[in-house]
Formats: C-alpha cells, sequence, structure tokens
C-alpha cells in the first residue's frame, strides 16, 4: 500500500472522489445534449456549472498539497492527475460550448455513440479513482485502466466511421467542418480519459 507506515493526508483522495463523481455527471449531461438538441442549452448550462465545481476541488487540491508535508503518494503524480482530471472536465465544457455557438440541431449516430463512450470512461475513471486509497485492489484498479484503451480504440472506430460519412455524404462545407470539429473535440476528451488511466496505473504499478 502507499507509504503504509507513514500518517498520510486522506483528503487527497476524498478530492479525487468528489472530481470523479463530476466528471460522471459532465459525461452523462454531455450524452443527453447529443440526444436531445433542441433542448441543447439546458445541458451546456449544467456541463459549465460542473466544470466550475471540478475547478474548485483542483483548487483545493493543489492548497492541500501546499500545506502537507508528507502525502499519499509523489507529489508530482498528485499534481498531475489533478490537473488531468480538471482537464477532461475543461475540455468537455468546451466541445458542449460549439453546439449552441454552430447551432447545431442535428448529430449523426457515430457522434452521439462517441459520447456515450465518454459516459462509460468516465465511469470506468471513476472506479478507478475509488480503489486508489487501498492498492490491495491494485488488480481491479489495473483492468478499469485497461477498460480506457479498449474504449479509446473503439472511439477512434466511430470517429474514422464517422468522417468517412461526413466526406462521401456532407456537401454543406461550413457543416461538414463544424461536425469534423466536433468529432475532434469528443476524441480529445477520450484521449485525456486515457491519459489519466495512465496516470492512475503509473501510480499503481510504482505503490502496489
Amino acid at each position: 500500500m502507499l507509504k503504509r507506515f507513514l500518517p498520510r493526508e486522506e483528503g487527497f483522495f476524498e478530492l479525487f472522489q468528489k472530481v470523479a463523481d463530476i466528471l460522471v455527471l459532465t459525461a452523462t449531461q454531455f450524452h443527453c445534449l447529443l440526444l436531445d438538441l433542441p433542448n441543447q442549452q439546458k445541458y451546456v448550462d449544467a456541463i459549465a456549472a460542473y466544470e466550475d465545481e471540478g475547478d474548485k476541488i483542483a483548487h483545493s487540491t493543489f492548497d492541500l498539497l501546499h500545506k502537507t508535508f508528507i502525502t499519499p503518494f509523489d507529489r508530482h503524480d498528485i499534481h498531475r492527475l489533478t490537473s488531468q482530471l480538471d482537464d477532461v472536465l475543461d475540455l468537455i465544457n468546451r466541445c458542449a460550448q460549439r453546439f449552441p455557438f454552430y447551432q447545431l440541431q442535428a448529430a449523426p449516430p457515430e457522434m452521439t455513440a462517441l459520447a456515450d463512450l465518454t459516459v462509460q470512461c468516465a465511469k470506468s475513471l471513476k472506479k478507478a479513482v475509488y480503489r486508489l486509497n487501498s492498492l490491495d485492489k491494485s488488480t481491479e484498479i489495473l483492468n478499469y485502466c485497461e477498460e480506457l484503451n479498449h474504449l479509446e480504440s473503439l472511439a477512434h472506430t466511430h470517429v474514422l466511421a464517422g468522417e468517412k460519412v461526413l466526406f462521401l455524404e456532407e456537401n454543406d462545407f461550413k457543416h461538414f467542418f463544424k461536425l469534423k470539429e466536433i468529432y475532434s473535440r469528443t476524441k480529445e476528451v477520450i484521449n485525456r480519459c486515457q491519459d489519466v488511466a495512465n496516470i492512475i496505473k503509473g501510480i499503481v504499478l510504482e505503490y502496489s
């Protein structure tokens, strides 16, 4: 376990869990946005509020890091994990804001499937984060991290399929680039989730 014989600040794990909860809620709202585009603004607003809450948790984590002498694992890893989780929320928020900005009223099925994968990624990360405080569960944590690799591969397939349809069927030049950007931004969210999983995996392998 992480520095099992040393006193440690358990507040980090609670903060990680809070942001993991918010990540699942944010990703779910993003998926709902694509399923209910006529009412998109309420989801965009909810996502922005969650992103703001995530920022506050990140600041609290950094403050705790500065005040804590003995941390549960490497300070650099705590900083990286906090920053990357916050970045995922920020990326979802930026992507969601593109929908009203571009006045998008319809989403292709491949894009909706990609949004569903963001929810699955968020849930897998949440399960891994919730087990970080006990590396007796290191095998479970690593399995959830591997799930992220599988989900990223599925996301890549959906993006290729969606972009192929765009190239073959979309004749509106502006609409083409709007949708292509959404694909790119959503895939970036999933890539960043995979980055978080890799950080978690590194922590587990170093300390378990």
